[in-house]
């Protein structure tokens, strides 16, 4: 007797369970993902940083999904944290070291990791404004961004050993000394200059950068699909070594100097944030 299997999560089910973080449009085997709050910018809260790690499996699970885009809402690829959503992780020592595993600890892990291990089509990025959180849309076998865009590292600036991923993809992709430059100095790059020291493919005016997204991904789709999802495990395997050997690393020092410092209890620094982004609107 012949053993039954079991069904990949279809997109109407999953569309349902993620609709407070993300909005889907699928199209001919192309899955545009839009992250969103409210259908506004999306915050950074606790929850998005255990959905998008949700997510990456699910899709990549679905073998109707070939080819995926991956961006924001509005104006900012992400713009602030939500600060009542860390709050109740935040609020006492005790508190703190017990859920920070969950929430911080595997959530990041598992944030870039399930991109780079648990979807095997090309994805696209299409970062759509000045924000942080930009290693995973960077890790994306393409990565377009908007003409508005801004990058920078602004661990360090808050008190933060730069640990989640974003310093590390830096490194590999603006070079050691520039990279160290942007993290102690938590100064930004626009678009032009990520265009230029090989950062982002293609810089595009914001209001036509879904349809270049889109144009690329109806070009990967003409090609055959056993050729397109191995060769998106070819170009995926560089980053793969890079986070085997560093990730975990780099996530360890910044978990371990958020239990030591005065920083656990001050909400990642967030206080701080508004300063940043000023320079990033400038």
């Amino acid at each position: 007797m012949p053993l039954n299997t079991v069904s990949d999560m279809q997109l109407d089910t999953y569309q349902e369970l993620f609709k407070d973080f993300f909005v889907f449009k699928r199209k001919n085997g192309i899955l545009e993902v839009r992250m969103h709050t409210e259908n506004n910018e999306a915050k950074w809260s606790k929850e998005l940083h255990r959905a998008l790690p949700q997510l990456f499996p699910i899709i990549g699970a679905d073998r109707k999904n070939e080819v995926i885009i991956l961006t924001g809402t509005g104006d900012f690829w992400l713009r602030e944290f939500d600060k009542e959503s860390w709050a109740e992780i935040e609020k006492n020592n005790k508190t703190f070291r017990k859920e920070n595993y969950d929430w911080e600890y595997l959530d990041a892990h598992k944030l870039c990791e399930n991109l780079l291990w648990n979807i095997d089509v090309p994805i696209i990025s299409a970062i759509n404004g000045p924000g942080f959180h930009t290693e995973f849309p960077l890790l994306c076998d393409i990565t377009l961004c908007s003409d508005t865009t801004k990058f920078f590292e602004g661990h360090l600036e808050v008190g933060l050993v730069p640990g989640d991923g974003q310093f590390l993809v830096f490194q590999k992709l603006l070079g050691l000394k520039r990279a160290n430059w942007y993290m102690y100095t938590a100064e930004s790059f626009d678009a032009n200059q990520a265009l230029e020291w090989g950062v982002v493919n293609e810089v595009v005016p914001k209001e036509k950068l879904i349809d270049r997204a889109w144009e690329m991904a109806e070009k990967m789709m003409k090609l055959d699909r056993v050729t397109r999802r191995v060769t998106a495990a070819v170009a995926r395997r560089y980053w793969k070594r890079i986070f085997t050997d560093d990730f975990s690393h780099h996530v360890t020092s910044e978990m371990y100097a958020m239990m030591t410092s005065e920083i656990k209890n001050h909400g990642h620094g967030d206080q701080d944030l508004p300063e940043i982004f000023d320079d990033l609107k400038k």
